[in-house]
């Protein structure tokens, strides 16, 4: 059980938390939409890095969501985000210069700051919902992120 009751029941446990707060709240989903779907990273090799995130951030909620990352990526791009993703949420303060060199290999610097910028909203993200000890992610829950995922990228008009 959540250690903070929500203050609303309209989007997932963690924004009906910081609903007591309400713009702090609208900010917090303003920055999340912003980061998931703008800039030249794909929205879906952006989940997949979230996903890695929440594996080891310790946040329930964060980590039964969508699931688990795949694991195996034919796309050396995906591949390598995830496995950055993985090592920042594991050991934030072991990222080697190796760590980067990979990243170098298949993002542009701009790409590298939008993929960092996103794994660390995530992480304290899911920190936060850790701290909250947010309940696994009910199948409702589930499927309101499915759709609220779909919703965004019709709203930013990418393909599904």
């Amino acid at each position: 059980m959540p250690r903070l009751p929500f203050a609303s029941h309209t989007a997932t446990p963690l924004i009906n938390i910081l609903s007591h707060a309400p713009e702090v709240a609208k900010r917090w989903r303003e920055t999340n939409e912003f980061l998931r779907m703008g800039g030249q990273i794909d929205p879906d090799l952006k989940e997949e890095v979230r996903r890695a995130v929440a594996q080891e951030a310790g946040c329930r909620f964060c980590a039964t969501v969508s699931g688990a990352p795949k694991g195996h990526y034919d796309d050396v791009r995906v591949a390598a985000a995830v496995r950055f993703a993985t090592v920042v949420a594991s050991h934030p303060k072991g990222i080697a210069d190796s760590d980067f060199d990979v990243l170098k290999e298949h993002f542009s610097l701009a790409e590298i700051v939008e993929l960092l910028a996103w794994i660390c909203y995530n992480y304290g993200a899911e920190m936060l919902g850790a701290m909250l000890d947010l309940d696994d992610a009910s199948e409702a829950e589930q499927k309101f992120y499915a759709s609220y995922l779909e919703r965004l990228k019709k709203r930013a008009n990418i393909a599904a």
